[in-house]
């Protein structure tokens, strides 16, 4: 926007780069203020139909959702890595099958039925063969025990159940915290290994897992160990029961996919990302009350984009496509200015066999553009909200360490 700075023209179009970096735009030909009250020529695009005007102006959408998609498609082409972990016994309850076996707590499958199965993922993939063997009643199960080798047989018929009954001993130690999440307004870092909800000690991942989902929309008390030090720190969950916390990925597996695989997953993906963002909006426009928490201004978008960045190409290109998405998104919302409003025009114009006045159209567009404007101005406000109660929080947590307070002091999730 703004004054031209430079550019070139090539077949009647002018590419520019102009004062204000705030966007693509395009400028179609013969629409301008003084177009409105003139014969155009017929190429023009004011001398178009409204229903050519209407596609024209949503195949920029259009663009975004298939620069998605094929950004998509080339992530699983090239590989998606995906978390991965030890398999590590957890506890075993009393008289289930994974007790019958003979697993023990700590330790750690190697194979099953001859097939690698050290990590949750291979694991699984083993006991799908495992079942699907009818040539024998018993498979081999092979584990380290204290660093020695333990074999062990599994009834075939009871693969899938095993599979079930197996609880993990991931531990409890923060591997991510989530931007803008609850985890992170209340200040929790990476490497904070929390030790109990609300008094009930937890011991694994499935556990502080189950602890959370039970208190949706609701404030918990987590025991936390960072280092030597010990404290509480309260976290109101999400109406979803999410505080915004992963395990450490102590594992990746890197998978690629065929053309076909990848083509289809691409267009999942992609109207999945769709679907979550217009779920998303109508979210907002059924409960206010969330917009704050959940809109991302720039500020957030680059601190999200460092981060996948961090994680691998792939990551990144998964976020690229994501906001592609939301672009698309945004920009079809009936919204004067934005690609969405000229849409609507146009299809109002088709119901009243004539097009809104001139006037009358720049009267909405100047209500639009106060929209937006206060749209941009407030996920600005709330960014700088979000980084502010996540330092406010992360002194008070400093603060109290460095005074050596009691394990049963309760640091506020605002920091205050």
């Amino acid at each position: 926007m703004g004054p031209r700075l430079f550019g070139f023209r090539k077949g009647g179009t002018d590419y520019r780069v102009s004062l204000l970096p705030l966007g693509g735009f395009v400028r179609m030909a013969g629409d301008s203020p003084e177009s409105h009250d003139r014969k155009g020529q017929p190429d023009e695009f004011l001398e178009k139909p409204w229903w050519a005007r209407a596609l024209i102006t949503a195949a920029g959408p259009f663009a975004n959702l298939l620069l998605a998609f094929l950004i998509n498609v080339t992530v699983y082409l090239i590989g998606i890595r995906t978390p991965d972990f030890p398999a590590t016994v957890g506890r075993v309850a009393h008289g289930s099958i994974v007790e019958h076996v003979g697993l023990r707590e700590w330790d750690k499958i190697e194979t099953l039925d001859g097939t690698p199965a050290r990590t949750m993922r291979q694991l699984a993939t083993a006991v799908d063969r495992a079942a699907g063997n009818k040539g024998r009643d018993e498979v081999p199960l092979t584990v380290l025990r204290g660093g020695k080798r333990v074999d062990l047989r599994l009834p075939r018929r009871d693969a899938a159940k095993f599979a079930e009954e197996l609880d993990w001993n991931t531990g409890t130690v923060i591997g991510r915290v989530f931007l803008g999440l609850p985890a992170y307004q209340a200040g929790l870092r990476e490497g904070d290994e929390i030790l109990s909800v609300d008094g009930q000690p937890v011991e694994n991942w499935t556990d502080l897992s189950a602890r959370i989902r039970r208190s949706p929309d609701t404030p918990i008390t987590l025991k936390v160990r960072r280092g030597s030090n010990v404290f509480l720190v309260t976290v109101k969950t999400t109406p979803d029961s999410v505080i915004g916390i992963s395990l450490p990925e102590t594992i990746t597996v890197l998978e690629r996919f065929s053309f076909p695989d990848a083509f289809s997953l691409g267009v999942r993906q992609t109207l999945y990302a769709a679907g979550q963002i217009y779920q998303g909006l109508w979210s907002f426009m059924t409960n206010p009350v969330r917009l704050s928490s959940s809109v991302a201004g720039p500020i957030a978008i680059a601190q999200v984009a460092r981060d996948q960045a961090r994680s691998g190409l792939d990551q990144l290109l998964s976020f690229a496509s994501f906001i592609s998405v939301a672009l698309m998104a945004m920009n079809l919302l009936p919204i004067p200015i934005l690609d969405g409003g000229h849409v609507l025009f146009a299809v109002l114009e088709g119901i009243r066999r004539r097009p809104l006045s001139f006037k009358t159209q720049a009267a909405f567009q100047r209500v639009g553009l106060a929209v937006l404007g206060g749209l941009v101005i407030f996920s600005f406000a709330n960014d700088l909200t979000r980084v502010s109660q996540r330092k406010r929080a992360e002194a008070d947590i400093n603060r109290r360490l460095n005074h050596h307070a009691p394990a049963d002091t309760t640091l506020p999730s605002d920091g205050r």
